[in-house]
């Protein structure tokens, strides 16, 4: 009877201490996130894959997240089981885009060529301005000593090893981001802008010692560029900021040193191209101001401003041939134009000395063109260019809803806005047809044929 009476009480007290340990634990209890359902690898996570659940404390994993902030729009690296707890390391490594390669647009190569104080515009070459290459050769490899201009508006990657980005010092009341073009919360669509960083001078940083500058160009102009340094000395003319404009000049030679140089009797002051983003059907319209700049009336002929072509056509197909010494302005664009500067305008009448006029001519956009630089100029019949490569522009004719890509890489998303998932990811200068727009977004339809949504900003699409 004791040691039944013992017993007893013995397992009475362990019962009472074993609930006594179940409902402390209950009471001691966090949040944690778990998934809501089996989720694969590869799957960049959405609200509904994520829930958060309460579990003993001494359940939960060390570094398993709470919120499910804390994992939408994160890509899985391996599977995850339902009710699981979330964790950093079940996701893709971030993977931190640095160094030059970064740096260098799309379709762009970096080649570094030899440089000097002198070349380098007396050591004040900074990453980030625009030059031209001048290349200087003698007659012994080019028939005879000449200099010509070998690339225009060239974007300068780095000066020695100071990488775009990093130009100077800046002063400690504030950061200046130095990095054109940079992507920041105050331009993606859907994501509220942070606070604006106080701008503050950066003082450049004089490079006189550098003996090498790197220049971003095609794979073609790196072709030239290289031939260039090898067979003749280059010199960089540094440009103004902002002036992307372009020019058509002959070679520089020795005999034409002491000649005066020539200003044109007609020159175009500021012309316009509207619009630059259109679609088949739609018609460009681009505006001149011409000044006679001598002391003679200068002679014109037609077709008189307001005159309409159609792509494809040229001022010699509708009728208006060159007449000797008149002067007319006139469009050209990049690739294989049928005649040089196919559409031309008159001024109306002559231009009287001192005058200025303004030319609006218009071409009907039949059929859809990749993005093409199209600029003006002065033409003095009938073949004679007294001014070139005036308001180069870039055009764009799209087939009737269709966006092209402008970004690396666009995501598509599942909704318009930026809490949706990632449904697919599409490259720069991918073709897709526009299915609706939901104000900032455009509904677009994959290759694939499924249907997301994709930011205004990161696409080129037809004006309305």
């Amino acid at each position: 009877m004791l040691v039944w009476n013992y017993t007893q009480r013995l397992q009475t007290q362990l019962q009472q201490a074993s609930q006594q340990a179940a409902e402390k634990a209950k009471l001691d209890t966090v949040d944690v996130l778990v998934a809501a359902y089996d989720i694969p690898a590869h799957t960049n996570l959405a609200p509904e894959q994520l829930k958060v659940e309460q579990i003993p404390k001494q359940a939960k994993l060390a570094q398993a997240l709470t919120t499910v902030d804390d994992a939408v729009g994160k890509q899985t690296q391996y599977p995850i089981s339902s009710g699981e707890q979330i964790l950093p390391s079940k996701f893709v490594a971030v993977h931190v885009e640095t160094g030059l390669a970064f740096v260098i647009a799309p379709g762009k190569r970096a080649v570094s060529i030899k440089a000097s104080e002198v070349i380098g515009v007396g050591g004040l070459l900074q990453p980030g301005d625009k030059v031209d290459v001048i290349g200087s050769f003698d007659k012994d490899k080019m028939g005879k000593d000449e200099a010509v201009i070998v690339l225009q508006n060239v974007e300068v990657l780095a000066v020695a090893q100071t990488p775009e980005g990093d130009t100077g010092e800046v002063t400690p009341q504030g950061v200046t981001d130095q990095i054109a073009g940079k992507v920041t919360t105050s331009n993606v669509p859907g994501v509220a802008a942070g606070p604006t960083p106080t701008a503050t001078a950066v003082k450049p940083k004089a490079q006189p010692e550098a003996k090498t500058v790197t220049l971003a160009v095609g794979p073609e102009e790196a072709q030239r560029l290289v031939l260039a340094e090898d067979t003749g000395q280059l010199r960089l003319a540094l440009r103004p900021a902002k002036d992307t404009s372009t020019v058509e000049l002959p070679e520089a030679t020795l005999s034409q040193i002491r000649a005066p140089i020539e200003q044109p009797s007609v020159q175009i002051t500021s012309v316009q191209f509207s619009p630059t983003t259109a679609k088949a059907g739609d018609t460009l319209k681009v505006q001149m101001v011409v000044k006679n700049t001598s002391n003679k009336p200068v002679p014109s002929q037609g077709p008189n401003p307001e005159f309409t072509y159609v792509q494809g056509q040229t001022y010699f197909s509708q009728n208006f041939p060159s007449e000797d010494a008149k002067f007319r302005v006139g469009v050209s664009f990049d690739g294989h134009p049928s005649a040089p500067f196919p559409y031309r305008w008159g001024f109306g009448g002559d231009l009287a000395p001192g005058a200025s006029a303004t030319i609006v001519g218009y071409v009907k956009l039949t059929y859809d063109l990749k993005p093409t630089n199209f600029w003006a100029g002065v033409i003095q019949e009938p073949a004679s260019v007294v001014q070139d490569n005036v308001g180069p522009t870039l055009v764009t004719v799209l087939p009737a809803n269709v966006a092209v890509i402008a970004v690396d890489a666009a995501n598509v998303r599942s909704g318009p806005n930026v809490a949706s998932s990632v449904i697919s990811k599409l490259n720069y200068g991918t073709e897709v047809p526009i299915v609706g727009q939901e104000k900032d977004w455009f509904r677009i339809k994959l290759p694939d044929g499924r249907e997301g949504f994709v930011a205004a900003g990161w696409i080129i699409a037809p004006q309305p």
